[in-house]
């Protein structure tokens, strides 16, 4: 069930991430900003990113009593989880400016 549960917080993650790609373009379409173009891009980008990553981890974990290794490593999720902040903070101040 563990692994389940991982695999939809992620997928909730993406979702999340897509809602921001669409905000982001309207915001560039109402004020004509580059930088949301940029933001709704990196936004879709990641969103993409993370559901393949989830769908490649859950493989790796269902496997991982059978082929006894590790399914994860830190770094990855590290990675992700930086780069989702980064996004955030990119929404905060397209909302701001």
């Amino acid at each position: 069930m563990q692994n389940e549960r991982t695999s939809l917080a992620w997928v909730r993650t993406a979702l999340g991430l897509v809602g921001c790609a669409l905000l982001a373009g309207r915001l560039a379409e109402v004020r004509h900003a580059p930088w949301a173009v940029a933001a709704a891009l990196a936004a879709a980008l990641l969103a993409c990113g993370v559901l393949g990553w989830s769908h490649d981890r859950y493989r790796r974990a269902a496997r991982a009593p059978v082929s006894h290794r590790p399914a994860d490593t830190a770094l990855s999720a590290l990675l992700l989880t930086l780069s989702v902040g980064l996004v955030g903070v990119l929404g905060l101040l397209l909302i701001t400016f």
